[in-house]
Order: C-alpha cells, then structure tokens, then sequence
C-alpha cells in the first residue's frame, strides 16, 4: 500500500502513469550559463563583446592594474575585476588623459636615454621621424625602420 494516503484507484494494483512527448521549437528556447569566473581570449568576446586583439593589447598596456594569469599563450583576467576597470575607463575620461600623458611622459623619457627627442606629428600626435636631413640626436626614416643618425 502506498504512503501516506495516496492509494491507486479501486481495483488496480499500480497507479496509472501518462507518457508524453512534448515538441518546443528551438527558437521558443533560452539556455543561460553562468559567466565564466575568468576571462581569456577565447570567451572575451562572447562575454563582454570585446574582440580578442583589443582584450589581448589592453592587459599587455602598460599600467594596465589587473594580474594577470598565463596558461602558455592563454591569458586569464577575473572577469568581475576586467568589467570594472572597462566600466571605470568609460566613467572617468580624465583617467584616460591622465594615462596617455603618463605615457607620453615614459616614451619621452626612453627616447632622451638614447640621446633622441620626439617629434609630435599633426595628425596624430605621435613621436614620427623628422625630415631627411635632420640634425644629430634624430631619427630618420630609412628602407629597415627608423635608424639614428
């Protein structure tokens, strides 16, 4: 006898059980997954909407303030950790002056070690090769790259 009070009907020694199939078109469907703890390259854009070259470039930046794991060419950021610094990057714009003055400061700070000054190109405003026959201490641009002169 089964427990509790729930007997089958009179006269049947087994209750009654249905069988159905049920179709739902794959489109009435939603799976979610939780958010991976860590983000790589490989799921980065499928979590935040980043391409994997932009993720890969902003944690090798420098002063980029988040560690960063290395599992051979696989690169691991908290994921929690890497939306707030993006959302921190969009909030404050003066952060992101800041920054880029930071390292304009580093950049010329490497070239006066090599006895080199930048030169701001108009356009850009990036350290560029100064004009064919350009004093000493400067670079210029030749067929391999920038060589000094």
């Amino acid at each position: 006898m089964p427990a509790r009070g729930s007997c089958p009907p009179r006269g049947l020694a087994h209750p009654i059980t249905a069988t159905a199939t049920l179709a739902i078109p794959l489109d009435g469907l939603t799976l979610t997954a939780p958010h991976p703890e860590m983000l790589s390259q490989k799921n980065v854009e499928s979590v935040t909407g980043i391409p994997a070259r932009v993720f890969l470039d902003t944690i090798r930046g420098p002063g980029f303030p988040l560690p960063v794991t290395r599992l051979g060419k696989l690169r691991l950021v908290q994921r929690e950790a890497f939306v707030a610094y993006l959302q921190a990057l969009a909030g404050d714009p003066a952060s992101r002056r800041d920054a880029d003055g930071d390292e304009q400061t580093r950049v010329a700070a490497v070239l006066a070690a090599a006895g080199l000054e930048p030169i701001p190109c108009a356009r850009t405003g990036r350290a560029v090769a100064p004009p064919h026959g350009a004093g000493d201490g400067r670079l210029r641009r030749t067929r391999g790259g920038l060589v000094r002169r």
